[in-house]
């Protein structure tokens, strides 16, 4: 089958519209592909910053029952002394 001229032009033409589209399309893609790994990139980062306030508040919260235990403890101290010089009053 012989092809005019014009025919070569059209399937060149067409051609030239099908290289142009699949550009497009594979920079589309390339595009969603980047937005993903931004978008997951961000929630990784979220979350990294979550468990860091996490990790931190327990470690606050960790020192405040240690120092009301001391507290404790020396009001349990201060309590037996009371105790002890209230009986030697009372022992007089």
């Amino acid at each position: 089958m012989i092809k005019t001229f014009d025919d070569i032009k059209l399937l060149r033409d067409e051609k030239q519209q099908l290289k142009l589209e699949r550009r497009q399309f594979e920079e589309s893609v390339e595009k969603d592909r980047r937005d993903k790994e931004s978008a997951f990139e961000n929630e990784r980062r979220e979350h990294q910053q979550l468990v860091q306030q996490m990790t931190d508040q327990e470690k606050a919260m960790t020192a405040q029952i240690m120092e009301a235990n001391r507290d404790i403890q020396d009001l349990k101290v201060e309590k037996q002394k009371l105790t002890k010089e209230k009986d030697a009053m009372q022992d007089k």
